[in-house]
């Protein structure tokens, strides 16, 4: 019996109803005057089944094409929310988010149950003190020597690739995703850890093994029950939950599983990491060292408890190797379906290299800056395929967003404010921002990554916006909530295009299925009609013969 299936939470809607009553946690402002899409299921869901059950974009880009960067929707019981991807109120919400603005309890509860109590979970000033101390982690990391080590992993993924391939004269379907999220599992441990997790190698690793198909098989693509049940929780006093999981239930027990699995070898490596310290070794800037360091500190501002340690760990692990493996999933898929475009960034790529050959350097940070159509590539598919899509957020106070466009309410006036009361769910449109036509020209749903080198009033290239750390694209937010690794995430995607554009010619197939980008919390491609399978993309691959470095 699983707790996330709707016949086991089907007395459940009597509780909330009574504890919706009861409590007095409703927002005090309302935005019905707000316009948005009607509700076209039957039934209590609202348009969370349009929302969550057929991929990220497939009904939201259609509402924000008629209803505009600020609309309204409907969730559980008729409750309204606000879908925002307005570039001001964004920006506004993230200055202050950890503050202000907060992560509603159902968000960090399903969280905390597989990351634990750690920066993805705290709040407040808890989360600036958490992030103070991860910060120093993240820094300089062009002359950290990472880069070696990114594409060291990344030459070891096609190696195995190249074990499943031919020759250069035929091609080989390879199924990516399990490959991808096993080489970027790896690179965290090497580059975060010093430690080499060995996933790529050993099939059977079972910090691999706990994380495969995790957030896919417990968010992704979900039933109308599992969409229920997920979110009626919500509407729960927010120590229902350490009841709760408890409970049998194969959705929550994945999560679980990666809990367990992850606690101990962060554990493991955070006594192996104090013992060498006690003992006299150096303490370096990698993020094992910095928790480390914080585990030792005698300033409770700068201390990290055991559980904190742990829930550091585990999101580092995460966040490191999850998001980055599903973007680099996501640009194969689009230089599959884009051979002009490929074969660019492999000219491109071998140029330097020459170059680097030519004067006996190795590849660098500023290497990786001078390939300006890669770089391209690279900012055209994290725009078009946000893996971090829609958080939401609530205000811990009653709250006015400013809106860089005006909107016209239900009753026909303009306004370019919005009040919003306390506890007033907002979902951040990470994917529709990405996608505003306002920011980003007349075809913001077309790849075309010339519009980062030449960007023209038709294709342009973000640059109206000031939300976002990198780019001016969404991605990795902005403010206190922004991705302390982009940077990290930024070099280690290049690496990996470096290494596979070498190595590979490929093509997403003619007859292939649909990609369909399923909502998982963290956005991964599901093909249509195997979605039982999980996460995966198949790319037929073409091995090509050592090309030269010299002339």
């Amino acid at each position: 019996m699983d707790l996330l299936h709707w016949s086991y939470l089907l007395p459940l809607p009597i509780v909330v109803l009574v504890y919706l009553k009861a409590r007095s946690k409703l927002p005090s402002i309302s935005i019905s005057h707000i316009a948005g899409p009607a509700v076209s299921a039957k039934g209590i869901l609202g348009n969370l089944w349009e929302y969550y059950h057929y991929g990220v974009g497939e009904f939201e880009f259609r509402w924000q094409e008629q209803y505009g960067a600020v609309y309204r929707f409907k969730a559980l019981f008729g409750e309204d929310r606000l879908l925002v991807a307005d570039p001001k109120a964004l920006q506004y919400i993230y200055r202050t988010a950890g503050t202000k603005w907060r992560k509603p309890e159902i968000r960090r509860e399903f969280g905390r149950i597989y990351l634990g109590r750690g920066i993805a979970w705290a709040q407040g000033d808890d989360h600036k003190r958490h992030r103070k101390i991860l910060t120093p982690a993240f820094g300089n990391l062009e002359n950290r020597d990472m880069i070696p080590s990114f594409l060291e992993n990344a030459e070891r993924l096609c190696e195995k690739w190249r074990r499943l391939t031919t020759s250069s004269e035929t091609t080989s379907a390879i199924e990516v995703t399990d490959g991808i999220s096993r080489a970027t599992l790896d690179t965290i441990g090497i580059v975060g850890f010093h430690y080499p997790f060995g996933a790529l190698d050993n099939e059977k690793n079972s910090l691999a093994q706990a994380y495969k198909n995790l957030l896919v098989s417990t968010f992704g693509l979900p039933s109308k029950g599992k969409i229920f049940a997920q979110h009626v929780l919500g509407y729960l006093p927010v120590g229902v939950f350490s009841v709760l999981e408890k409970l049998p239930s194969r959705s929550l027990q994945g999560l679980k599983n990666v809990a367990i699995e992850g606690d101990r070898v962060a554990m493991a490596l955070v006594k192996e990491r104090i013992a060498a310290v006690l003992s006299g070794a150096e303490i370096g800037k990698d993020v094992l060292d910095v928790i480390v360091k914080a585990n030792l500190s005698e300033d409770p501002q700068s201390r990290l408890s055991e559980e904190e340690l742990s829930a550091q760990m585990r999101t580092i692990m995460v966040a490191g190797h999850e998001t980055t493996g599903n973007t680099i999933a996501f640009l194969l898929y689009e230089l599959g379906r884009h051979p002009e475009a490929q074969q660019r960034v492999r000219s491109e790529v071998m140029s330097v290299l020459r170059e680097c050959a030519k004067e006996g350097k190795e590849l660098a940070a500023k290497h990786f800056e001078s390939m300006n159509y890669t770089v391209a590539v690279i900012k055209e598919v994290l725009r078009l395929h946000p893996v971090v899509y829609g958080p939401f957020l609530a205000p811990a106070e009653d709250d006015v967003l400013p809106l860089s466009k005006p909107i016209k309410t239900l009753d026909g006036k303009e306004i370019s404010a919005l009040p919003v009361g306390k506890g007033q769910v907002i979902h951040v449109s990470i994917s529709g921002y990405n996608r505003l036509r306002d920011i980003w020209g007349e075809y913001p749903h077309d790849f075309i990554p010339e519009r980062w080198i030449r960007p023209t009033d038709v294709n342009k290239d973000g640059s109206s916006s000031h939300f976002g750390v990198y780019a001016n694209l969404g991605n990795f937010v902005s403010g206190a909530q922004s991705c302390l690794g982009w940077k990290f995430a930024v070099f280690e995607l290049q690496a990996f295009v470096i290494k596979i554009v070498q190595a590979f010619e490929w093509k997403y197939p003619e007859d292939g299925p649909r990609v369909i980008r399923a909502t998982s919390g963290v956005m991964a491609p599901v093909l249509e009609g195997q979605e039982t399978k999980g996460k995966q993309l198949v790319l037929d691959f073409k091995q090509l013969n050592d090309l030269p470095l010299v002339d």
